[in-house]
């Protein structure tokens, strides 16, 4: 599968590229995600199939944004969020999900706890540019 990018995307306006790792149960899932984040001009530094996984992996490789699902096995998203925040090991976590309604959980609860942004799959590819343009040029100052 590979990303589908809108005609007028501002792909890596501005900024550092980021350094992303990329969190999801679902194979094909993570590497459309994955692949959308490389067109942008950033670079996945690994990926991760559960909120565990992702712990160990965030504490390995500082990245720079975790790009998770919510719904995964062993630990979820927002768990592995609060835990990856809590050890340092990045700054800004993005979850994505599809059915956080059915998982009891809210865009605010998923705020307070650290998220730096939610998106809802299948993600808009526009929005998501856009966040990524935004982190790397925060990144920059």
């Amino acid at each position: 599968m590979s990303p589908v990018a809108p005609e007028e995307s501002n792909t890596k306006a501005a900024g550092k590229k980021l350094r992303v790792l990329v969190v999801d149960d679902q194979p094909a899932v993570a590497e459309v995600v994955a692949d959308t984040i490389q067109y942008a001009g950033h670079d996945i530094v690994g990926i991760a199939r559960d909120g565990m996984e992702a712990v160990t992996r965030a504490k390995e490789l500082h990245p720079d944004l975790v790009v998770m699902d919510i719904s995964m096995p062993r630990m979820n998203g927002v768990e592995a969020m609060k835990a990856i925040l809590k050890e340092g090991s990045t700054k800004r976590v993005l979850l994505m999900s599809g059915e956080y309604r059915s998982l009891g959980v809210t865009r605010d609860e998923m705020m307070r706890n650290g998220a730096s942004g939610f998106m809802e799959k299948p993600f808009n590819v526009t929005e998501l540019f856009d966040m990524l343009d935004r982190w790397a040029a925060e990144e920059s100052a």
